[in-house]
């Protein structure tokens, strides 16, 4: 390790999510390019009225399908390749309005919609635009230490803190570090892998940690609970400065 560089830890998890807003996969490693991880995000449902990406920020329904990267199931079953013919036809039928699958292209610029209450479903939505080309909320990477999900285990409880609820590429062992201890990171730079990438900002949390999942019920008082212990943030954002492979197992090293 070079004498500039801190262990972080291990990379005990790995996550892609080949639609946005569905189910995704657990692998054992990822290839990392300049936009983000190749496979995630890179489909996406289409709002065929508004022209907008859709979200389960708004289209709660949205979690409650599986997608691989074969194509879709949804929740009683149906199962369709990602190019089958009617593939919108099952969608739209599914989610009760007019919807098209889209594949991520770099000169189609989106953007999607989202309240600044998550827990009230009903206040005003504002557009947000996604990153240029892209899919994605806001980075290409989102990582979460084991040490701040159980921290919040511990703080609280009562409530259900499963990984899925908040969605992350990286799940790491941080080694040494308290609750929220990646946010230490943020304008720092990691290698992971053969990869390296910069910690931007701790992650703001929206709706999609309260939505209900296969398995996991609605559960608002979350955000509330994380406003408490973290002025609602959990996480951290990162983006891609060496494109290389990440792998289970993997160690962090952290450059000042």
């Amino acid at each position: 390790m070079p004498d500039n560089a801190v262990s972080g830890g291990t990379v005990d998890e790995l996550y892609r999510y080949p639609v946005k807003s569905m189910q995704g996969l657990a692998v054992e490693s990822v290839e990392l390019g300049l936009s983000g991880i190749d496979g995630d995000r890179s489909r996406a449902l289409i709002d065929v009225a508004s022209g907008r990406l859709m979200s389960a920020k708004r289209w709660p329904r949205l979690l409650l399908g599986v997608a691989d990267d074969i194509g879709i199931t949804l929740p009683d079953g149906t199962h369709r390749p990602y190019e089958s013919g009617d593939m919108d036809r099952v969608l739209s039928t599914w989610l009760e309005r007019d919807v098209a699958l889209h594949r991520v292209a770099p000169d189609v610029d989106l953007s999607y919609e989202m309240t600044f209450d998550p827990p009230n479903d009903d206040a005003e939505l504002y557009e947000i635009p996604a990153p240029s080309g892209s899919l994605l909320d806001l980075a290409p990477v989102h990582l979460v230490s084991q040490q701040t999900l159980g921290g919040g285990v511990a703080t609280r409880p009562d409530l259900n803190w499963d990984v899925r609820r908040f969605r992350p590429n990286l799940v790491v062992d941080a080694a040494g570090t308290r609750s929220f201890g990646e946010d230490a990171w943020c304008g720092r730079q990691l290698r992971i892998g053969s990869s390296v990438v910069e910690a931007m900002q701790p992650t703001v949390r929206c709706a999609m940690p309260l939505r209900a999942q296969p398995g996991l019920e609605s559960q608002p008082a979350l955000f509330h609970a994380l406003d408490e212990i973290h002025a609602n943030h959990l996480g951290i954002y990162l983006s891609v400065v060496t494109p290389g492979e990440i792998r289970v197992g993997d160690h962090i090293e952290i450059y000042s």
